[in-house]
């Protein structure tokens, strides 16, 4: 399927929009909660959930694929959402998949019990849900660190400005406090996009904020034209989102919007999978045998044909792609049902083509599975 990033575009208006509000009541301006529940009191979910003052995002995904309610066909990706908190215990879950997706209405009954009714975006009748923070073996609590910030070009009314957010995750307290203190240098080297000595997680975000604004002010305080002051603002946002978050395995993804002026901004989105018994990053040499890349190439471009409904023997090149082998990428996910492939712009084909991503289901991957690997526990 061909996707386009939109989270980050949604996440800024609610941070823009919101204050510090009234909804702090019942659960803490910041946290992160891996939720367990299920839908009809008979299909289970899982849900990472962040919350940022009045502001909610996060994704879940349905833990039995026999078992997933309106027809939702390929739910292996995890699917995510988007809300506000609209009183000190009530709040609005959006789908956000380019189109009216389903909507969670509901309530946080204490700090840990989310209840209410998930409404199909097909008009089907509102089924009941019913979610818990857990932390069953195999997985780890997270804790959030946030900033928005912004600072002006030249000391004038109206003047162009920069501005930068930034939403960090770190793991919590461990039982085993090496592989916490692994993981943590992990995610804050993929946050920072460089290998950091410190731990200090306000620390970091200050630097990256004073090095933004540095750059900012040296790229543009020179060539400042006032006649066209709006092309001079420029815009960061940056976000860390918990996509699965158990059986030993954390798959973390870090959503990056960049503008600096010209025609469109440029958003990434990187995923990086954990094995939560090392705290080491997972490569696709630890999931697939050796000499099967020949065999993954087939699979993807199966995929990518039918997703963008081209036949078979239709050269990708002819319809617009840079190449007529699709590779296997290191920009990857695990998830309970299967393993996607994220290609971002300019990765497959040029920018107006946006993002794709290729997920397949682990029963179509078991002749080039390891046996026995780091996600034993999610097939058989």
């Amino acid at each position: 399927m061909r996707k386009k990033i939109e989270v980050l575009s949604f996440i800024l208006v609610a941070f823009l929009s919101a204050g510090s509000g009234n909804a702090q009541n019942m659960v803490p301006k910041k946290c992160y909660l891996h939720l367990m529940g299920t839908l009809n009191k008979e299909i289970p979910f899982e849900m990472n959930l962040v919350k940022i003052n009045d502001t909610l995002y996060g994704d879940y995904s349905f833990t039995e694929p026999d078992k997933v309610p309106f027809g939702k066909s390929v739910t292996g990706q995890g699917i995510p959402v988007y809300g506000k908190m609209s009183s000190p215990d009530a709040f609005i879950l959006k789908e956000l998949d380019g189109k009216p997706g389903s909507i969670f209405h509901g309530k946080f009954s204490g700090s840990q019990t989310l209840t209410g009714t998930f409404e199909s975006s097909g008009g089907s009748k509102p089924f009941p849900f019913a979610m818990t923070e857990k932390y069953p073996e195999g997985s780890i609590s997270m804790n959030v660190f946030y900033q928005k910030a912004f600072t002006p070009l030249v000391k004038k009314p109206r003047s162009p400005r920069a501005s930068i957010q930034l939403g960090m995750l770190l793991p919590g307290e461990s039982a085993n406090p090496l592989i916490s203190d692994s993981l943590i240098h992990l995610m804050l080297d993929k946050f920072t996009g460089k290998q950091v000595k410190i731990t200090q997680p306000e620390k970091i975000l200050d630097g990256m904020k004073q090095t933004y604004f540095e750059n900012y002010l040296a790229t543009n305080e020179g060539v400042y034209n006032e006649s066209i002051a709006s092309s001079f603002n420029w815009q960061s946002m940056k976000f860390l989102h918990i996509l699965m978050n158990s059986s030993h395995i954390l798959s973390f993804y870090i959503d990056h919007f960049a503008f600096t002026g010209g025609a469109h901004g440029l958003q990434t989105r990187q995923f990086t999978v954990v094995n939560q018994w090392t705290g080491k990053e997972v490569g696709l040499k630890d999931i697939f045998k050796e000499n099967t890349g020949s065999r993954m190439s087939e699979l993807l471009n199966e995929k990518i044909h039918e997703m963008n409904h081209l036949p078979a023997s239709q050269s990708l090149k002819d319809a617009g792609f840079f190449s007529d082998t699709v590779k296997a990428t290191e920009n990857f996910y695990v998830t309970h049902e299967g393993i996607g492939f994220y290609y971002n712009q300019y990765d497959l084909a040029p920018y107006a083509s946006g993002c794709f991503e290729i997920f397949i289901p682990f029963r179509e991957l078991t002749e080039v599975l390891v046996q026995g690997g780091v996600i034993r526990e999610l097939y058989k």
